[in-house]
């Protein structure tokens, strides 16, 4: 093992400490007390310091891991998955990858397993994690290792681990030194073996073998009171901007857009902007790369028009508000008649036009008349009409800790890569 693996586990393994002395003092989240509950994953983002992690272990003992593996989400294919998308591995030989639980009580937890999808198998491995009684406050913690596995199917296969028979060891948290063993022996029968309940984690992982699998539904806790872990993509959100007065039959007409997930931040990928028929179907009109998208139309009737972003493997689709522009009728009265006259009435007659130009001045008018005083009224003032600016603002919007697992890194953003700072998209095996 070299050094900069050996410093990831020891990571892995302060973060299990930790954990279960949160779990102790009550302020672990997670799971709920009572009733069943479903937990949706956008991305494959567990909250960091939650009781569930994505989790990578070695799989001929807790410490000794081969290679990483990439997770990514995908496309959930296959009978029995649960929801759209699923979590997939392309694994290393030599190391399991999949999801921990941290629980406050080993024997009243009887749930926990996974559904695994592989359509080549894949080999893998179980842990739970106790910490006895009378160990409370050191570095000793009780680990069983049982080996698990998934067969080659096209559908999904549930795995559970909380009625395998595990072999035991103990640890020494700091140094990863084993200090005993007990031969293989159930949950149930080792607690009471080793002085009464107590907290303590439920892991299971995949891809020993090396071979491609898919992941989904971990599932925590016990009948009545079971959490569910269904991974989803991230939700997006699409909006729609255009003119907001009418426009004459066949103007320019430009259509603006924008796509961004639940936090806010901009999504790329190909968006297409359709327009609504008679019939009440919607059809392509224009097409372009987002996140921020724009089209110019010409339309000859009033038409509504929306912008539609389709599913991706890490990305769920959406469709903005349908968007209404205005076709002026050419029959009717386009502009509103203006309160303000064109020319000011004139107080005198006015002087007739004539064709022949004047070749001597007009004489001057008696020495007794005079011009009467303007009486004009003032030029009168229309109101300037209101404008209204046509505007629809974006709708505003974890490195999972690795128990004993690094998680997971970023991958590029693509119709198959994974999200940033946390496992991302991939097709489902």
């Amino acid at each position: 093992m070299d050094s900069g693996r050996g410093s990831a586990v020891r990571r892995g393994v302060a973060v299990v400490a930790t954990t279960l002395a949160a779990l102790a003092a009550g302020t672990l989240p997670g799971a709920s007390a009572t009733g069943d509950a479903t937990i949706v994953v956008r991305g494959g983002v567990l909250p960091a310091g939650s009781r569930a992690q994505l989790a990578e272990v070695g799989c001929d003992s807790v410490f000794a891991r081969g290679g990483s593996a990439q997770a990514m989400i995908g496309i959930a294919q296959g009978a029995g998955a649960l929801g759209e998308r699923s979590l997939a591995f392309t694994p290393s030989a030599g190391s399991a990858t999949g999801f921990v639980s941290y629980v406050s009580s080993m024997t009243a937890t009887t749930v926990a397993g996974v559904s695994v999808h592989t359509l080549s198998g894949s080999s893998g491995v179980a842990y739970a994690g106790f910490q006895a009684p009378k160990d409370v406050g050191t570095d000793l913690m009780w680990i069983g290792r049982a080996v698990v596995g998934a067969p080659a199917s096209g559908s999904w296969t549930t795995v559970g681990v909380t009625g395998l028979g595990y072999d035991w060891t103990q640890y020494d948290m700091v140094t990863h030194e084993s200090v005993a063993t007990v031969s293989a022996s159930g949950v149930p029968a080792f607690v009471k073996a080793m002085g009464g309940d107590g907290y303590g984690f439920y892991a299971v992982g995949f891809g020993c073998d090396g071979n491609a699998f898919d992941l989904d539904g971990w599932q925590i806790g016990r009948p009545g009171a079971t959490t569910t872990y269904d991974f989803e993509g991230y939700r997006t959100t699409t909006a729609i901007d255009g003119p907001d007065k009418p426009v004459a039959p066949g103007d320019e007409v430009t259509l603006t857009g924008r796509v961004v997930d639940g936090s806010g931040s901009a999504v790329a990928g190909r968006v297409v902007l359709e327009a609504k028929q008679d019939d009440g179907s919607w059809e392509t009109v224009a097409v372009d790369e987002g996140p921020n998208v724009s089209a110019v139309v010409k339309p000859g009737t009033t038409t509504k028009y929306r912008w539609k972003y389709f599913d991706r493997a890490r990305y769920e689709g959406s469709a903005s508000d349908a968007f209404t522009v205005r076709v002026a009728d050419p029959d009717e009265p386009g502009d509103e008649p203006s309160d303000r006259p064109t020319d000011l009435p004139s107080d005198g007659p006015s002087t007739p036009a004539t064709d022949d130009a004047a070749s001597d001045p007009a004489p001057p008018p008696p020495a007794t008349e005079k011009a009467p005083p303007a009486t004009a009224d003032p030029e009168p003032t229309a109101d300037p009409d209101p404008t209204e600016a046509a505007s629809e603002p974006p709708p505003p919007a974890e490195e999972p800790s690795d128990p004993p697992a690094d998680a997971p890194t970023d991958p590029p953003a693509d119709d198959q890569s994974p999200p940033a700072a946390d496992p991302g998209d991939a097709p489902a095996g």
